[in-house]
């Protein structure tokens, strides 16, 4: 199953340097945004073109310029999560102010018979942004994620000494280890020395130790806290030109930049079937993780497209982008503490890696269709095609690292994904009103799935145009399920529905 394979947290797994298909998918999967007319229709402008951020789609649409334009947007996203995990919902939130999409067309005049006119232009655009918040909090009575450690050091094999060694155990066990969470017991029937929970150790009374009693563990009270920050943006350098009115062509060099940080906090608080007292020494009453991820990306494709207008109705669109070859960097950070009951803390020691890698995101194909009744109304129906099982991890010679199982997780668990894009706009000049739906289809294998993953995003949005200025409103606003383990070692799903409302403005001037 998907959240049984993919959706590892930072805090748990043998390794959290080695990436995963979750991190291909982020980096793949495009966000809606750009400029507020962009928005409010739903990102579909294949085959109309003239709009700065459908460019980004189709570079071909550079073509239908007939004059230069300089456009800057602003806006806001509001986004909220309801996390449901063993029978408990925790709401969260954040606002965010951003800044879209700004760019610059030069328009310039040619052949009246040939190539009428070129253009050239500089566009700034937000693909995706990474901004969101969850808390999660239940209730075990018998699983402890410290259990995903104590299944690795018991099929390791590995001594008391290796477990508390940081150069073999740098990402959770060793912090568990040397917090006193995982000690080792004796199995009675095969007399092998096993690595165990130091919880459940005090189900077995121990009058050796100076106020030890027997404790059986009553509840495990868990939380999760994940915070993150950060967006995947582009910048586009991209020429073309109109040819007799009849057809619009266009290419582009793009270069991305991720800026992507992520907290995540994991906490237990244990009781037992007896109050735990000072007198307790050896009892530990709370534990609790805290990892960061630093994570700095850039990367280059190339666009190829065009619009060829059958008739003044009529027009048709067809764009292609090749893979998105990408280098990351990234920075990680642990620290661990245990918390017994008379008062006493236990810290780890701070680790911290860096490290890198490279991935290839999947081309695009893009067709599209427009009909455009009597320079009043227009609607753009467009069909994109994105195969994500081709995403693909390779190292950096600095940082040398097999990823050939993670390339067959994501040939295996990842598939391609139809993706379909309507919007309309109507004007009575000098006001405009827009509308648009967005269907991004799921990107996991459905033999492998429970949860569907399809994005729906539905716009609308509006605005002013005279002859040199335009002021748009764009607003969208979608729903997604998640389904994760928080750790492996249960079978307790924790099921996230995230909504997202984002409000774009944007001011452009022709000349």
């Amino acid at each position: 199953m998907k959240y049984l394979i993919a959706t590892f947290s930072l805090l748990f797994g043998g390794s959290v340097i080695a990436q995963n298909s979750s991190d291909a998918l982020q980096f793949s999967r495009n966000d809606i945004s750009g400029s507020a007319r962009y928005i409010a229709m739903g990102g579909s402008f294949g085959a109309l073109g003239g709009e700065i951020s459908g460019i980004s789609v189709n570079p071909g649409g550079i073509g239908v310029y007939r004059n230069s334009e300089l456009t800057f947007s602003t806006g806001f996203n509001n986004y909220n999560s309801n996390s449901s995990y063993r029978g408990s919902t925790k709401t969260d939130g954040r606002f965010n102010i951003n800044l879209p999409s700004f760019g610059y067309i030069g328009n310039y005049k040619g052949n009246a018979d040939t190539w009428k006119s070129y253009s050239f232009g500089i566009i700034h655009n937000r693909m995706n942004h990474f901004s969101s918040e969850q808390r999660a909090f239940g209730d075990s009575k018998n699983s402890t994620f410290v259990d995903d450690y104590v299944n690795r050091l018991n099929l390791d094999g590995s001594s008391a000494a290796q477990a508390g060694n940081y150069n073999n155990y740098p990402f959770g066990a060793a912090q568990a280890w040397n917090t006193v969470l995982i000690d080792t017991l004796t199995n009675p029937k095969t007399g092998i020395v096993e690595f165990i929970p130091y919880v459940f150790l005090f189900q077995i009374a121990d009058s050796s130790i100076t106020g030890r009693q027997s404790r059986t563990v009553d509840n495990i009270a868990q939380s999760r806290i994940l915070d993150t920050r950060g967006n995947q943006a582009e910048t586009q350098f991209v020429f073309g030109g109109n040819f007799q009115d009849r057809l619009y062509l266009g290419a582009s060099i793009s270069f991305q930049s991720v800026n992507f940080d992520k907290d995540v906090s994991f906490r237990e608080d244990y009781t037992y079937d007896a109050n735990a007292t000072s007198l307790d020494s050896h009892l530990i009453v709370a534990y609790q993780e805290d990892a960061r991820l630093e994570t700095e990306g850039r990367g280059v494709n190339l666009k190829l497209g065009g619009i060829y207008r059958l008739s003044d109705e009529l027009r048709v669109g067809l764009s292609v982008q090749t893979p998105t070859i990408m280098t990351f960097d990234e920075v990680f950070y642990i620290d661990a503490k245990s918390e017994f009951a008379d008062g006493y803390e236990l810290r780890a020691d701070s680790v911290t890696a860096t490290f890198g890698y490279r991935l290839r995101t999947p081309a695009r194909v893009n067709a599209s269709f427009a009909y455009i009744f009597k320079q009043r109304a227009a609607i753009n129906v467009e069909y994109e095609f994105v195969d994500y099982s081709t995403a693909f991890f390779n190292d950096r010679s600095e940082f040398s690292n097999d990823y050939s199982s993670q390339n067959d997780e994501i040939e295996n668990l990842l598939e391609s994904a139809h993706n379909v894009r309507v919007g309309a706009e109507y004007k009575f000049n000098p006001f405009v009103l827009r509308a648009g739906y967005n269907y991004q289809g799921d990107p996991y294998n459905n033999n492998l799935t429970i949860a569907d993953e399809s994005r729906n995003t539905y716009s609308i949005g509006g605005g002013f145009r005279n002859k040199n200025f335009n002021f748009d409103v764009g607003i969208n606003w979608r729903k997604m399920n998640i389904n994760e383990n928080y750790y492996n070692s249960t079978d307790a799903i924790a099921s996230i529905e995230e909504t997202e409302t984002n409000v774009v403005f944007t001011f452009g001037w022709r000349w």
